[in-house]
């Protein structure tokens, strides 16, 4: 699908992305979102990386994989709510974010991702739901 190739470039560009340090790459049928755990950025005050980080990396990589199937109507869908669940600290290293669509309607869907650290140990999952809205990501 190279047409999402060129969307996850768009989105991996965008400013968030860039400050946060987060990669949206395509790995076979699914987009992972990878993120290395910077000391100086993503650490809170007891040493772990800070929860806002891993829910970054959950929320896009779910939203990027609801996308995938939203964007074919030429639309997207923004976040409207996440639920996420933290199973276990992370203090350095990658961490990797994979979604999927639950259910896609006409106006709302929602997915369900997971992130693990570079062992493959699951630091936390998650669902979301997500607005779907009239713009596109380009025309």
């Amino acid at each position: 699908m190279e047409e999402y190739e060129e969307i996850l470039s768009i989105v991996g560009s965008a400013p968030w992305y860039r400050l946060t340090g987060m990669i949206p790459k395509l790995h076979g049928d699914r987009v992972v979102v990878e993120m290395e755990i910077d000391k100086s950025k993503h650490i809170q005050a007891l040493g772990t990386a800070h929860g806002g980080a891993i829910a970054s990396v959950l929320d896009s990589a779910i939203g990027l994989n609801v996308n995938r199937e939203v964007v074919k109507r030429g639309k997207t869908a923004v976040t409207a709510q996440l639920n996420i669940h933290y199973i276990r600290p992370v203090t350095e290293g990658k961490i990797v974010g994979v979604g999927m669509p639950v259910h896609i309607g006409s106006k709302v869907t929602v997915g369900y991702g997971e992130v693990r650290n570079e062992d493959g140990e699951l630091v936390a999952t998650g669902t979301a739901t997500f607005y779907i809205i009239e713009r596109k990501f380009k025309d």
